[in-house]
Parts: structure tokens; sequence; C-alpha cells
């Protein structure tokens, strides 16, 4: 028996069928929607092509942003427009069989946890970083969850008072200095700077805007615009 994985990212939707000892058996990638009712399109279409021909059990969704306890609604998410979204009860009526809805980040925590790097313990913490900063919790072999749901929530712990605006409300978290947005801002600063930042800045100018895919190929490169940038990033999340 199978199960689907579907994990909702800021850019991209990613999704896979995997066996009962974690092997994946089957992959998709789709960009992001930004409207609301086309990521569910989305999600659901994923789902029913990774599904043909497999015998699926359920289907579990990681999320970026605040699911209650239940495994259901997605309270708040940062970056996706979703306020006490039913995200569960959407799916499951929409592809029949189980759904669960999980934090991006404690789904991929539990993940190493089971299968990663966390076998041989039973306490960990995990941070997940990308277009956001996630966090996951695992004490006495139990994921923790908090009151709420959120209670992991370690991206958007206040790091610098009076910081850069956060998308959960807040300033200064650690979302803000420590994710690959952070990154391109720490990027676009450097070139607009001068100095070090001029192959940023050239950069820029060729494609019309940076992105990670320019900026890592800059790091790879050693440039010292694009490194310095990287180390603001590191030092950030060292603290």
């Amino acid at each position: 028996m199978h199960a689907i994985g579907i994990d909702i990212g800021g850019t991209k939707i990613a999704g896979a069928v995997v066996d009962e000892l974690g092997g994946i058996v089957r992959s998709a990638r789709v960009p992001t929607p930004v409207d609301t009712a086309a990521l569910e399109d989305a999600v659901v279409a994923m789902i029913r092509e990774l599904e043909a021909g497999e015998p699926v059990a359920a289907v579990g969704v990681a999320a970026a942003g605040f699911i209650d306890a239940a495994q259901s609604t997605v309270y708040y998410a940062p970056n996706i427009d979703w306020r006490n979204e039913p995200f569960r009860e959407k799916l499951e009526a929409r592809v029949g069989g189980s759904v669960v809805v999980e934090n991006d980040a404690n789904a991929a925590g539990w993940a190493e946890f089971r299968f990663g790097a966390g076998r041989m313990v039973s306490d960990m913490v995990m941070l997940t970083i990308g277009t956001g900063v996630g966090g996951a919790i695992v004490a006495g072999d139990r994921l923790f969850r908090g009151g709420f749901g959120a209670g992991a929530e370690l991206g958007h712990i206040r790091l610098v008072p009076n910081g850069v605006a956060c998308g959960c409300g807040q300033h200064g978290c650690l979302e803000q200095y420590g994710s690959g947005r952070a990154l391109m801002r720490m990027a676009n600063e450097i070139a607009d700077a001068g100095g070090i930042g001029q192959s940023l800045a050239r950069a820029r100018e060729e494609h019309g805007a940076l992105d990670g895919t320019i900026v890592g190929g800059l790091i790879a490169a050693e440039d010292p615009g694009a490194v310095a940038a990287l180390r603001q990033l590191g030092r950030w999340l060292g603290e």
C-alpha cells in the first residue's frame, strides 16, 4: 500500500507517491499558483496524477502556516492567502479518501526523525530553510505542537526588535533574516551599493531581477557580493 505526500511551498508544489518504507515511487512538481482557488485545483490535479494505477491509503499535505491540532484547518499562512481555511475538508470532498494537513516543517521534521538523521535519537530540532523559515521539535519521541498546533514556529521567533516586517504581522522574525527571500533582499541591497555588488547589479539588469538560481550561481563562482549576502544570511541563522 502506498501514500501520497504533497508539499505546498511558496514557489512550488512538490508531490510523491511513497511506499511503506518511505521510498519514493513517483514524483511531480509544478509552480505554486498565486490564486488560492487555483492552488487547490493544482493540488487536486497532482493527487489524481500521482494516484493513477497505485493503491493509495491516504494523502498527506504539508503546507506553510499555522495548522490546527486536528491537522485539518490552516489558521493562517504568511505567504499564502489562507485564513481559517478548511483545507482537509475541501480536499477530501474532491479526491475522496483520508487526507491529513500538516505544517510543512513539522512534516519534514517527522520524516527526518523517522527516516533520516533523527532515527537514533528521541529529541531533535529541525530548521527548514526555503522561501521562509520553518521549525520542528521532537521531544521524547513525540512531535511538539503546543497548545494551538503552532508551538514550533521557530521562523517567527523575533530575532531583531523593530526589524523587517514579516508576513505573520510581527517585525524582526528569523524568517526575514534567514530565508531565501531574505537572501534576495540582501543581494539586492549589496547590488544597490555598488563596489562588490557590481556583478549582482549586472545580473539583475540583464535578467530583470535576481532569483535564487542567479545568486546561487554567483555564490558558486565565489563572487564577493553574492558571498557577502550568504555570509549575512549565515550570521543571522547562527544567531
